[in-house]
């Protein structure tokens, strides 16, 4: 069935798809095994988000006890201190991505969940933009704690600043761009 004589393409039948066929048993059999293998990463994502979350949690247990054990009030007790506390939230935030990950591959290829607005997904874009805003504020948390341990005469803390904001003003770039 082409187009009629006023070049309109017949209206679509139940059952079929934009290219006038109908779906054969394999296209389920496709969708089927798709889930399925999303369920593996939904899975496999939650099972990594949910390690570095136990992790994140017994490192700041372990801290803990090490800061109040050897207490001084050093400056370089404290600005290690705050490099390890910096560097847990580095590894929560990892731990979200991987999270964030999971809901949305259950969101988008499995089944709705409900997620709060602000981690509305749609489709890949959507998943993707909120990944990469957490990709960015990891690389802020993750100079800001390098900043409070780099040590004086070893390298130069510039470069490694100049190499983050790169990497930050390309993912700022692609994201302004496909907006």
């Amino acid at each position: 069935m082409g187009p009629d004589a006023e070049g309109k393409a017949p209206p679509l039948q139940e059952g079929s798809d934009l290219c006038g066929q109908s779906p054969g048993k394999g296209v389920f059999l496709v969708g089927r095994i798709s889930r399925f293998l999303f369920l593996l990463a939904v899975l496999g994502s939650s099972l990594l988000a949910f390690s570095l979350f136990v992790y994140g949690f017994i490192i700041t247990l372990s801290s803990l006890y090490y800061a109040f054990s050897h207490f001084s009030l050093e400056i370089e007790a404290m600005k290690a201190a705050m490099a390890v506390a910096v560097e847990l939230v580095d590894l929560f935030l990892v731990a979200t991505v991987f999270y964030i990950i999971a809901l949305g591959f259950y969101e988008l290829f499995i089944a709705k969940a409900p997620l709060p607005g602000w981690l509305k997904i749609c489709d890949l874009d959507d998943l993707k933009e909120k990944l990469l805003g957490l990709v960015v504020i990891a690389l802020a948390v993750l100079f800001l704690g390098e900043s409070l341990i780099w040590p004086n005469g070893q390298g130069d803390l510039l470069v490694y600043g100049l190499a983050n904001a790169a990497v930050i003003g390309a993912i700022s770039l692609y994201v302004w761009i496909k907006d």
